[in-house]
């Protein structure tokens, strides 16, 4: 998955005919799924700080998405 695929996402300028195979390709199981994900809310987190958007926490989605990670890795 790249960064092109995932930021038209973003922006809804993905083809409909693209969106399913994305939505498939981050279902859980999927190969790549989760570093998909991860990639895709950091786009999004991106795509909100150019944006101006503040985070309701200072901090709070990183520590979240440091927490998932510790999980993935404690599961291998």
């Amino acid at each position: 998955m790249n960064d092109d695929t995932l930021s038209a996402f973003l922006d809804d300028e993905l083809p409909a005919e693209r969106v399913d195979a994305l939505l498939a390709s981050l279902r859980d199981g999927a190969p790549g799924a989760d570093e998909a994900r991860d990639r895709l809310t950091t786009l999004q987190l991106i795509k909100d700080a150019v944006a101006g958007v503040e985070a309701p926490d200072n901090g709070f989605t990183v520590r979240i998405l440091r927490r998932l990670d510790e999980h993935r890795r404690a599961r291998r």
